[in-house]
């Protein structure tokens, strides 16, 4: 007799619509955007002009927006960064969720601009704190 097991991770059906100044942010870090030399994320994993990509936490444990991420796809790392401090260097998060991700969020330069210009890349990323690493 085989035993096949599964889970599924469940979402809430919505968020509230402004994400909030204690909520932190969760960003996947790919290999190719790990600093050996460092031991940290480059600034590039925190450069896109689409907009930075974030899994908002909406007050999940932290074991639980780990997994989350990881279920979409195998990331070298995972940092995380709260919403305050990105928009202490006048950064801001968006909530943006999408049709498979309710907790899809952005960060964007400003209300006007998407990517992060000038030394904000590097600053929210020494603010960020890796909480994964393969």
């Amino acid at each position: 007799m085989k035993l096949i097991l599964s889970f599924q991770i469940s979402m809430p059906d919505e968020l509230p619509l402004t994400i909030a100044d204690d909520e932190y942010l969760y960003r996947g870090i790919t290999e190719l955007n790990w600093d050996y030399e460092n031991n940290r994320p480059s600034s590039a994993t925190f450069k896109d002009s689409k907009g930075v990509s974030v899994d908002r936490d909406n007050y999940r444990e932290e074991k639980d927006c780990i997994d989350f991420l990881l279920s979409k796809i195998s990331f070298f790392g995972i940092c995380k960064i709260q919403t305050q401090k990105v928009k202490e260097l006048n950064a801001i998060a968006r909530y943006l969720p999408e049709e498979n991700n309710i907790y899809h969020s952005e960060i964007h330069d400003s209300e006007e601009k998407i990517q992060l210009k000038g030394s904000k890349p590097k600053k929210i990323r020494d603010a960020s704190e890796v909480v994964f690493l393969k």
